[in-house]
């Protein structure tokens, strides 16, 4: 069956972006947006549906972790307190 056909065919050519439009990644290391897959995954958040989104990626970042952030707080304050863990 190969690389073309069946399950494994459709993730491959969705990994190497055949089946998707234009994806924009940033490099977290230049903060540059850049269109497709480039270097290391490790090195990139995204993608993003376009280059627009890509540029206030860190702007979306920092909003959820700050709603997450808050969101943890809510519900340790829910909980009861015990004092230390026990080990």
């Amino acid at each position: 069956m190969g690389a073309q056909g069946g399950p494994m065919g459709r993730w491959f050519r969705r990994w190497r972006g055949a089946d998707a439009g234009p994806e924009f990644w940033v490099d977290l290391a230049s903060g540059e947006v850049q269109q497709g897959r480039q270097g290391l995954g490790a090195n990139r958040m995204g993608p993003y549906p376009t280059r627009e989104a890509a540029q206030h990626a860190f702007d979306t970042a920092r909003a959820r972790n700050e709603a997450w952030d808050e969101e943890d707080r809510r519900w340790n304050d829910d909980e009861p307190d015990d004092g230390p863990a026990a080990s």
